[in-house]
């Protein structure tokens, strides 16, 4: 991956929440299949075996080795209306 983008409002969401659980760290992981791929955060207190680290921000990020191997960016913001996280994934052409 070459990029990892987060924004300043997602990064304190994300802070709040791996304060909440007591976990030192967010994975990024790719769920579903074909055309409902969706990107997915959680909570975790160990690195994956393969999974790369990021920090952004002061968040350490373990990035699934498929993602990372496969996307030129993954853009984090925080959907102020929707209350939610929202991503976009650029996955490298080929």
């Amino acid at each position: 991956m070459t990029e990892l983008i987060v924004d300043d409002k997602a990064i304190a969401v994300i802070k709040a929440e791996l304060e909440r659980a007591n976990s030192p760290a967010a994975r990024l992981f790719v769920t579903g299949g074909g055309c409902c791929q969706q990107l997915d955060i959680a909570a975790v207190e160990k690195v994956i075996a393969r999974d790369i680290r990021h920090v952004k921000n002061g968040v350490t990020f373990h990035v699934e080795k498929y993602l990372d191997d496969n996307a030129s960016s993954v853009e984090i913001t925080f959907d102020e209306q929707r209350e939610i996280l929202s991503a976009t994934i650029n996955y490298k052409s080929v």
